[in-house]
């Protein structure tokens, strides 16, 4: 079977075009050779390619990439760098694809250049030449996620277990707590703040009160059940929200439009707005039959506490603020390894060399808790930088709302 990248020279020129640096072309062009000259090695990469690339069958577990045995045995620290070539396989297909449906090469380019960035990201953590990032890009080899201008994206079904509902006449949202999912007394996801396993992180100060479960009951006139704050606090009391006065904007399946944020490129109000209205255009003509019915964001910008650490005109600040967040079981961890990085697993040793380093490191030294949560948002470009779920909120907050109230 001829495999394109196993070619020296069609490899080097895919590599050279997603700027993988020259020494990894280097290494992955001389792993190449040695693969086609062993017959053994070559079936084994040949297995992959038919059995995972062409069908498109991707390891999609957060989970270590399986690997054979004799690929470990025979490569040893390179037997990663076996299975990134054979990730890079994938690369002529994609390209096929993006062409097949019209799409500019240059967003070929700025996707698949996340390869580079994790394949340094590895190495950098590793100490040498690795790749480790295999649930994760198979996205981008797959045509599924797509940089376009500053963000990446994927269409995919809603995971969340809240419902999110509309007001008819003011078009204002609620969100209605996970009823499978235990919250605490203050609202937040039981565990929310909890230090990870076999860590030395302080542990938190959490509020006392038993663990509760959120009701929701739906009918014919309408949904019953715990409205969520935008800040991610789930009230204790519940309330009524009659069919004839809202409906649903959101609920578990539903598709979506999920961001995500590489780490290159000024990240500001403008150029989200500019990225968003790329994606708009783009997902329509791409997959004119799904309608995205709200945006979705899980990423450690979205550490609630960041609003007190960080000043109110910070750009990661006011992205949290663009966004109806939800009640999460999350920790440190998610935040720990952007701001400290992968390698920074001691606390005690942490470095408190920049601002907001010091200030994570002082605020969980202080028994206070950190934790991640997911988000939504209904506006599009064209409202972004309003704010409006959190503004809203602050100016007209519904504290202590009696049970079975009618919204």
């Amino acid at each position: 079977m001829n495999i394109e990248i196993l070619n020296p020279q069609r490899l080097a020129a895919w590599c050279e075009r997603i700027a993988l640096p020259q020494d990894a072309i280097h290494v992955l062009v001389q792993l190449a050779g040695d693969i086609q000259q062993n017959g053994e090695f070559h079936q084994l990469f040949e297995d992959f390619y038919t059995q995972t690339v062409l069908p498109n069958q991707w390891h999609t577990q957060w989970e270590d990439l399986p690997m054979h045995p004799r690929v470990v045995e025979q490569y040893g620290d390179q037997a990663s760098l076996f299975y990134f070539l054979a990730y890079l396989s994938a690369l002529p297909h994609a390209y096929a694809f993006y062409q097949a449906h019209g799409i500019d090469p240059q967003i070929f380019d700025d996707t698949m250049a996340d390869l580079r960035v994790w394949l340094l990201a590895n190495s950098a953590t590793a100490g040498k030449l690795q790749f480790a990032s295999f649930p994760w890009v198979w996205r981008h080899l797959a045509c599924k996620l797509f940089r376009l201008g500053r963000l990446q994206y994927m269409l995919i079904p809603f995971a969340g277990g809240v419902t999110a509902l509309r007001h008819r006449q003011t078009g204002a949202v609620t969100l209605l707590a996970d009823p499978n999912l235990p919250l605490r007394s203050d609202g937040h996801a039981d565990g929310a703040g909890n230090p990870p396993p076999n860590s030395n992180f302080p542990h938190p100060q959490l509020p006392p009160g038993p663990v509760w479960t959120p009701l929701y009951e739906v009918s014919q006139a309408g949904w019953r059940g715990h409205p969520i704050n935008p800040y991610g606090c789930a009230q204790k009391k519940p309330a009524f929200f009659p069919s004839t006065q809202w409906e649903v904007a959101l609920a578990h399946g539903d598709p979506v439009l999920d961001m995500h944020i590489p780490a290159s490129g000024a990240f500001t109000v403008d150029s989200v707005r500019d990225s968003l209205k790329k994606a708009q255009t783009f997902f329509a003509q791409l997959e004119p039959q799904v309608t995205p019915r709200a945006l979705f964001c899980h990423t450690w910008f979205f550490t609630p506490q960041l609003q007190t650490l960080l000043p109110s005109q910070s750009n990661i600040v006011r992205f949290q603020r663009e966004f109806y967040l939800y009640p999460n079981a999350g920790g440190p961890g998610f935040l720990w390894n952007f701001v400290f990085g992968e390698t920074v697993r001691d606390f005690a040793d942490a470095p408190r060399d920049t601002s907001l380093r010091r200030d994570v490191l002082d605020w969980l030294a202080s028994g206070k808790p950190l934790f991640d949560m997911p988000g939504v948002a209904f506006h599009g470009p064209e409202d972004w930088g309003n704010q409006p779920y959190m503004t809203d909120w602050d100016r007209h907050p519904l504290a202590d709302q009696p049970d079975e109230e009618t919204r």
